[in-house]
């Protein structure tokens, strides 16, 4: 999903974040194209409507589980609102796998908690969004159950 933001100084470009998916990352696309990497690691060099070139780089937000925020040139730039605690909460639920279901249970759950995360940020009805998560939570733990029982079958 891309957010459209409006930073100071690029009023005649079109800047988006992408939201990021499963492999990738956070990505800034300046005019459609991704952009152009800074000097430093984790910066992006931009070039505002004046042509002067200002440094951009991520800032995390919730211990790096909710979409981060932009800054440019100092001057921070919310991509979107951050999720409320009880959403966070509510979303990582799944991650309580890992401490009875090990490894197995970490993955299950990790890749249920990303999940959850983007129907959070997906554009629905609250409530439907608390049913559809709490969905791939219990689907998340039978798929870790089944997953458990068949290696523990497959090993015997």
């Amino acid at each position: 999903m891309n957010y459209q933001i409006h930073p100071e100084g690029f009023e005649g470009q079109r800047v988006e974040v992408q939201s990021p998916g499963f492999f990738a990352g956070v990505k800034l696309l300046i005019n459609g194209q991704p952009a152009p990497k800074g000097k430093k690691r984790g910066e992006m060099a931009l070039r505002r409507d004046d042509g002067q070139v200002v440094i951009a780089k991520w800032k995390p937000s919730a211990m790096g589980l909710d979409m981060p925020q932009l800054v440019i040139d100092g001057n921070t730039i919310p991509v979107v609102e951050p999720l409320k605690w009880y959403q966070l909460l509510w979303s990582v639920l799944p991650l309580v796998l890992v401490f009875g279901g090990g490894a197995l249970g970490g993955i299950t759950g990790a890749v249920a908690m990303v999940i959850n995360l983007k129907v959070m940020r997906a554009d629905m009805q609250g409530v439907l969004k608390y049913l559809l998560t709490g969905a791939i939570s219990v689907f998340a733990l039978v798929v870790y159950l089944v997953l458990a029982l068949w290696l523990r079958a497959a090993l015997s």
